[in-house]
């Protein structure tokens, strides 16, 4: 080698120790090179208490940090002073944050091995793919669908056919879940129902389903019991199927049920209530966000989810279920949780029905009762030891 490129080599190793003692690397010191490394990739900051996906992977996230991982979490919307950037630094997670220091992730990546790179969801898949693929084309990359995105739009189209917005984004996901996913070394599915589904375009064998994490959140006796609990709750974010849940709650169930008993009150709680003139439904109490949602859970009657699209496992089910909280639901809304109509929830999908179930429950103590000390057993599906090994042997 003659001399200028000797120095040339080194000056280009410098620039790279400098790009990373001036970057800003929250946690960077927590990386151990003789440990695999796995890094998140996700197309906005996960915000665990606002929605079920993100909820997921804050649990996939802690399983791999009980698995001794270096575990990298990397949105390009991240901010030192961001709450939830706040929150995954202190549970050990190195975290790269974009600002004025450097450009983005990728000026970084070689100076750490990756093993692993997740991505969670499409739009991840779109925006980092190919870059990150160019960058380490080592690492064994995942695709982890968080729901069958375009699915929740062909179901969406079976409502409001006409509706071109939805055309538009049934046909982009159905290319990236399809077209693009494949070709990674592996893809993550949220129930075995939407394995099955993607085994059409993927050999079954690249496939694993990984569901929601749930566990109960409370002892049983903590809650409030039948006699002294109140109320209707639903939990939702912005996400369209959640938006015309409540419309669909309002305008056609809660009218029946009010018709028999004009007491019972309904409480909706998140960001969905963002997407609503409350003028417009002056019988809902719109709680919004709501930090600590336990008191919530505990002294309510009842959670109902009456979604009429979507896909996926509705984290919201697994939740009412972490508080021994009746359910009546759809059959969308029940998919994926192995929920059983009169077992461990009231399954419906007409709004009669879906009305007289609420009546029922809200009257029969021992169907109260029967679901809600049935939640324990629901939940065991999906516990966190349930996937820890099929994560370990990724």
């Amino acid at each position: 080698m003659g001399l200028s490129k000797k120095i040339k080599k080194y000056f280009v190793r410098q620039d790279k120790l400098r790009l990373l003692k001036t970057c800003t690397v929250l946690n960077v010191d927590l990386y151990n090179p003789s440990k695999k490394t796995i890094l998140f990739a996700s197309q906005e900051f996960p915000k665990h208490d606002k929605d079920s996906g993100s909820n997921r992977l804050k649990e996939i996230i802690l399983i791999y940090k009980k698995l001794d991982y270096n575990c990298i979490l990397y949105a390009p919307d991240a901010f030192e002073d961001d709450v939830y950037v706040h929150f995954y630094r202190n549970l050990g997670v190195i975290i790269f944050v974009e600002n004025l220091k450097f450009r983005s992730i990728l000026d970084i990546l070689p100076l750490v091995k990756i093993d692993f790179i997740w991505f969670n969801g499409p739009l991840a898949l779109r925006a980092l793919y190919k870059k990150l693929k160019n960058k380490v084309p080592q690492a064994k990359f995942l695709y982890d669908m968080v729901d069958l995105h375009f699915l929740r739009y062909q179901r969406a189209l079976e409502i409001e056919p006409t509706r071109i917005s939805l055309k538009k984004k049934y046909k982009r996901f159905l290319y990236l879940e399809t077209v693009v996913a494949p070709k990674l070394d592996l893809i993550i599915a949220i129930s075995e129902k939407e394995k099955d589904m993607m085994s059409e375009f993927v050999d079954q064998s690249k496939i694993i389903s990984i569901s929601n994490i749930h566990f109960p959140k409370i002892d049983p006796w903590e809650r409030k019991n039948f006699e002294d609990s109140r109320g209707i709750i639903f939990i939702g974010s912005v996400h369209e199927p959640n938006v015309d849940a409540v419309d669909f709650l309002y305008k056609k169930i809660m009218p029946i049920v009010w018709e028999k008993n004009p007491e019972i009150l309904v409480y909706i709680i998140g960001s969905v209530s963002e997407k609503f003139d409350q003028k417009d439904y002056p019988k809902f109490h719109f709680l919004g966000f709501v930090e600590n949602v336990e008191s919530l859970f505990k002294n309510a009657k009842m959670m109902v989810a009456p979604l009429r699209f979507g896909a996926g496992v509705k984290g919201k089910i697994g939740q009412a279920l972490e508080y021994f909280l009746p359910i009546v639901t759809t059959e969308i809304g029940a998919e994926g949780m192995h929920l059983v109509d009169g077992q461990n929830a009231i399954i419906k999908n007409d709004e009669k029905d879906f009305a007289a179930a609420i009546l029922q429950l809200n009257s029969d103590i021992r169907l109260w009762n029967t679901l809600s000390e049935n939640s324990v057993d629901s939940l065991k599906p999906f516990s966190t030891e349930m996937f820890l090994s099929k994560l370990a042997n990724i």
